[in-house]
C-alpha cells in the first residue's frame, strides 16, 4: 500500500464530487502510480500546511497534489517526476495586436492581484497594477477595455475557456522563465519508493495514461515540459 496526502479541496486536483467521493486530476494520477506500481492507494487529506508534514512523520508515503519543486523542497525531499507543467501567461482580448512580446507591456494596464509575485513581475516590466481579487473580475476588466491585459496560469486558462467558450480571450504570449514543475516528494533516503514511483510516473507518460488525464481535466496536454521537442 502506498499513503498518498491530498487537500481534497482543491478543484481539479484534488476534490469531492457531488456524491461525495474523492477525485482529481492528481488522484487519478496518484491511483495510476499505485497500479503501476501493484499497490493499494490510501488517501489522507489535510490542511496544505501540514500535508508535507505528514511525510517527514512517516503518517504518509508523499503528497501528490500540485506539489512544485523548489530549491528550499529539495533540500528535505527527493522528487520522482516531474509529471505536470504550468507557465504563466500574458492573456490579452482578442484583436489586441499591441501586446506580442514582454517589451510591449511597458505602459500598459494589467488586472492582477496586487500582493501576488506576479504582480511585482508586471510592475517590474513597466507596466501600472489595476488590482482585482478574482480571475474572472481580471478577465472582465481584459473584455471591458479596463485593463490591458492580465494573467493566468496556463492550465487555468484552459479551464476559464472551457467554462467560457464565447470569451473573447487569448494568450499573447507565455512569461519567460515562469514554468513551474509538479512533481511527487518522497523522504530523502527511501531511495527504492522514489525509484519505483519514477518509474511508475515514465511508464505513464510513454503510454500516454498522463497525458489523457491531463486532457480529461484541463483539455489540454501539461504532461510534457513546454520546450519539448515531443
Amino acid at each position: 500500500m502506498i499513503k498518498v496526502g491530498v487537500e481534497g479541496t482543491y478543484q481539479p486536483y484534488t476534490y469531492h464530487d457531488e456524491d461525495g467521493n474523492l477525485t482529481g486530476f492528481d488522484v487519478d494520477v496518484a491511483k495510476a502510480i499505485a497500479e503501476k506500481l501493484g499497490v493499494e492507494v490510501d488517501f489522507t487529506e489535510a490542511d496544505w500546511d501540514s500535508l508535507l508534514a505528514g511525510i517527514d512523520s512517516g503518517r504518509i508515503d508523499t503528497v501528490i497534489n500540485a506539489v512544485s519543486v523548489t530549491d528550499e523542497r529539495k533540500e528535505k525531499y527527493d522528487f520522482a517526476g516531474p509529471y505536470f507543467y504550468i507557465e504563466q501567461q500574458v492573456v490579452i482580448k482578442k484583436g489586441n495586436d499591441e501586446i506580442k512580446s514582454w517589451d510591449d507591456l511597458k505602459g500598459k494596464k494589467v488586472a492582477t492581484n496586487i500582493t501576488s509575485t506576479t504582480a511585482d513581475i508586471y510592475k517590474a516590466a513597466g507596466a501600472e497594477v489595476v488590482a482585482i481579487s478574482t480571475s474572472d473580475e481580471a478577465a472582465s476588466l481584459v473584455l471591458s477595455g479596463r485593463a490591458d491585459f492580465c494573467s493566468f496560469n496556463a492550465n487555468v486558462f484552459s479551464s476559464y475557456l472551457k467554462e467560457h467558450p464565447d470569451a473573447e480571450l487569448e494568450a499573447a504570449f507565455s512569461v519567460p522563465d515562469s514554468v513551474d514543475e509538479y512533481a511527487v516528494p518522497v523522504k530523502k533516503g527511501e531511495t527504492e519508493l522514489l525509484d519505483a514511483i519514477q518509474t511508475a510516473i515514465d511508464e505513464l507518460k510513454a503510454d500516454g495514461t498522463l497525458s489523457k488525464l491531463s486532457e480529461d481535466y484541463f483539455d489540454a496536454d501539461f504532461t510534457e515540459a513546454p520546450d519539448s521537442e515531443s
